[in-house]
């Protein structure tokens, strides 16, 4: 739960970032009122706004982020180097292999700083074996790709 209230607030402030700058972007290069300042486009309507980026941050952990399951068989955790490798395509890196405490789960990010910074360090996809399976967890785009990636490396194996 405190993830999903993490991952709403980190949503809220960079969906208000965005909207800041078109808002001002529009406005400073459109002709307008001397007397008018981008604060007084949303006169009488500010609580519509918030209403409906509260509700939009609210949404999106639910709808942006997975799970995603990838028959993979035994031996996940001495094949974890393998399949480090094949998402280092997608750029993603591990965070650190030999400090992680259990061998079932591989954590990994994305090697580009600004998209880090972009996605507000929401860019984790977390890999866990577990009965023949691989869970990868994370924003649905990348589960998708790593998933498929995944399967592609699996079936080129055997």
């Amino acid at each position: 739960m405190l993830r999903y209230i993490i991952r709403s607030l980190k949503c809220l402030i960079i969906v208000g970032i965005m909207f800041t700058l078109v808002v001002l972007i529009m406005f400073y290069t459109s002709e307008h009122d001397a007397n008018l300042r981008p604060w007084n486009l949303f006169d009488g309507n500010w609580t519509k706004v918030i209403l409906f980026f509260v509700a939009y941050a609210g949404v999106y952990p639910l709808i942006g982020y997975s799970k995603r399951d990838v028959a993979f068989g035994d031996g996940f955790s001495e094949r974890r180097q393998e399949i480090a490798g094949v998402l280092r395509d997608m750029n993603f890196v591990p965070e650190d292999i030999m400090k992680s405490e259990n061998p079932e789960v591989l954590r990994l990010h994305n090697n580009s700083g600004i998209i880090r910074a972009l996605r507000l360090w929401e860019d984790t996809l977390t890999l866990t074996g577990h009965d023949g399976m691989i869970t990868v967890e994370g924003q649905r785009k990348d589960v998708v790709r790593a998933s498929m990636r995944i399967e592609n490396y699996l079936a080129s194996k055997s």
